[in-house]
Formats: structure tokens, sequence, C-alpha cells
């Protein structure tokens, strides 16, 4: 389940955790999707932080066989071991970021979906699959297009009314079958889900984070980049939805 969804629900665990680091007190935009459906095809765009929701959907409704995939696997562990034993070969180069090593593996092969979705599947809370997939027969409508490299500052949110720029962060496509659009609606509305029906075109989800407290732990034997680590965050979610024309507002307090 995606981290927001488990603030949603109540169940914020690691992930949501890590997620929250980059956070400190005060208000911030957070992770922005917009859905467009039809009676085929289920169509996105997303900010970081959501690209991993629809990679998931895409190996559930994909056609197996070779797929097309290039990108970068991104983590701030050395987790060269937990792939190893994987089909799929990554090759990792170590690099110094501002407050921790980065781990990147680039990507550029074609390979059976299966391969591709062990790869997805040994996901961790500092794992970033930067990936960009396609049928490598070109079949439609399956396409997942993600950026990189990491957006500088948040996302731009709400500007002038009625002109809201869309996420650019991953797009694409996906077939809207019933197990395809469960996953989705449950990941992207588990608040609002019950309100979206068989007539439902569009949907705009943000999501704004707000800190109002951070405790970190009490050991001053921890460096400060492992105390801004561990750092327990206090705050809540706050949530409008616009499903076609009508708008809802939830808010969801954490301590993660």
């Amino acid at each position: 389940m995606n981290w927001l969804a488990k603030i949603v629900n109540g169940s914020a665990d690691e992930f949501s955790h890590a997620k929250l680091v980059k956070y400190g007190i005060g208000t911030h935009p957070g992770p922005r999707a917009r859905i467009k459906l039809s009676k085929n095809t289920i169509s996105f765009k997303a900010d970081l932080d959501y690209e991993n929701l629809f990679l998931r959907a895409y190996m559930m409704s994909a056609p197996k066989g070779i797929h097309k995939v290039k990108g970068i696997v991104r983590t701030y562990n050395d987790r060269s071991e937990d792939f190893r034993s994987l089909m799929f070969p990554l090759t990792w180069k170590k690099s110094k970021g501002k407050t921790a090593s980065i781990f990147n593996a680039k990507v550029d092969e074609s390979a059976p979906l299966a391969d591709i979705k062990a790869v997805v599947d040994s996901d961790d809370p500092t794992t970033f699959f930067l990936l960009s997939i396609s049928p490598r027969d070109g079949t439609k409508p399956w396409k997942v297009t993600t950026k990189t490299s990491f957006p500088k500052g948040g996302p731009t949110g709400d500007e002038e009314e009625g002109k809201e720029k869309d996420p650019t962060f991953t797009k694409g496509a996906l077939a809207n079958t019933s197990e395809v659009f469960k996953h989705t609606i449950e990941e992207i509305l588990p608040d609002f889900k019950d309100k979206v029906g068989a007539k439902t075109k569009n949907i705009m989800v943000r999501n704004r984070i707000v800190i109002e407290d951070i405790v970190p732990p009490d050991d001053p034997a921890l460096s400060f980049s492992e105390k801004r680590r561990l750092a327990k965050k206090r705050g809540k979610l706050v949530r409008r939805i616009t499903i076609d024309d009508t708008d809802y507002e939830s808010e969801y307090e954490f301590f993660v």
C-alpha cells in the first residue's frame, strides 16, 4: 500500500516515516496525481512518491513477454546483495550525497515482465524505482514514463485559480481492467473510493503535509544525520480531491 494511503488508513509505518524525513516544521505541498478514466484505459500523471503505485499497476495488467525498461534504481543503503540473486542484471555505482551515500544502478534492458516485477518487488523505504517501461512489441495502452532525477523543491501545488499545472514526474496509461481499477482507486482514494462511479472521468488528488513537531531520538551517541533520519514527525495529512466537478476535503493526523 502507498505510504499516503497508510496514513489515511491509520497504519503509517517505516515507509511513511522514510517519506516524511525530507519535511521540516511547517506546511509543504505533497505529491499529486491526476487520473483520467475511459472504458478501456486509465491514464495518469503524478508527482514523485506516487511512481511505485503505477509501476505495480503496470505489473498487474501488462501482457506477459518481453518489455523495454530504462532508467535508474536508486537506494540510500547498499542493497547490492538483495538484488544479486535476481535474474535482472544490475550494476551499482556509489556516490556521495549531501547527507548520505547514494547507490545507483542504470537500467537499459529488454527483459521478461516477471524479471522486472521481481526487481520492483524488492522494495524498501529508501529505494526508488525511476523506471520507464513498455511492451517491446508496442502493445497499447501499457506505458509508464518516469523521470530519472528528483525535482528541485516540492510539487508546485495550486497556482492561480484554474491554472494548476499537471504533475510531470511520472505519467502513462494502463488497461482499465477490474484488477487495475481497484488497485489504483484504493491506493489513490482510500478515503473517497465510494465517490467513484461508472461514469467518473477525471480525478485529481492533492496532498499537503503539515509538520507540527519533530521528536529526535534521545541518544547522544547518534550522529546528526542519524538523528535526522530516525526523528519522529507529528503532523497531519491534508487532502483535497476533485472527482469530476465535485471537491472533497479531509485531514489525517500522524505521529511516525
